[in-house]
């Protein structure tokens, strides 16, 4: 079964709108609304830890997958050409990008509503913690707002054939964001790992 030439154009144009960040954080909010008020608060508190486990653990797995192994490699690909690498890459980070917005949110809820449990128990979170879960968010959006749209654009000269990689990486913006993209994605993954273990580890006591 293949997709139509205007079903891929549309979604092509999605993952690369300069609002689509915006399009999928405010669905993903109104849902979480629903789920924050008609599933989290009946959870026990062991459920929730498992959820939070579980959101971590896999958002860590498909982060280092999709950013730190499977990437790299489809740039040393050498039946692909230059424009062809750079619109994968592309596509596949902002579509991460789209896919980590709804994975922050259901993390940060969840994380709001585990905490206050721990609170009215007279429990106690460390800021170790609140980091951990925090920071993949903030990053994600941070990402989204503006090293994203600032790497997209510069990439779309490549597309258009006004550019080669190598002159991407001799402009002043690309090189700067790029490294910046690289340092986030590895605090990322250190805050989820950290985050994962941690919600597992309290699943053992």
């Amino acid at each position: 079964m293949s997709s139509s030439p205007s079903a891929v154009s549309c979604c092509a144009r999605f993952i690369t709108d300069p609002w689509a960040a915006a399009k999928v954080l405010v669905p993903s909010v109104a849902i979480e609304v629903v789920l924050h008020n008609k599933v989290w608060q009946k959870c026990s508190l062991r459920h929730l830890t498992l959820y939070l486990a579980l959101i971590n653990t896999y958002w860590f797995a498909s982060t280092i997958n999709l950013s730190f192994l499977e990437s790299p490699l489809i740039m040393h690909i050498p039946t692909m050409d230059e424009k062809q690498k750079t619109e994968c890459g592309r596509y596949r980070f902002n579509w991460l990008n789209k896919f980590e917005i709804m994975l922050g949110v259901l993390s940060l809820d969840l994380f709001c509503v585990w905490r206050e449990r721990i609170l009215d128990n007279n429990g106690f979170v460390d800021r170790c913690l609140y980091q951990a879960v925090l920071v993949p968010a903030l990053i994600t959006g941070a990402q989204a707002a503006y090293l994203l749209p600032k790497l997209n654009e510069r990439a779309q000269l490549v597309s258009k054939g006004a550019a080669t990689t190598d002159d991407l990486y001799k402009d002043k913006v690309f090189p700067k964001a790029h490294r910046a993209y690289i340092g986030f994605e590895t605090a990322k993954v250190v805050g989820l790992a950290v985050a994962g273990l941690r919600f597992g580890r309290m699943l053992t006591i």
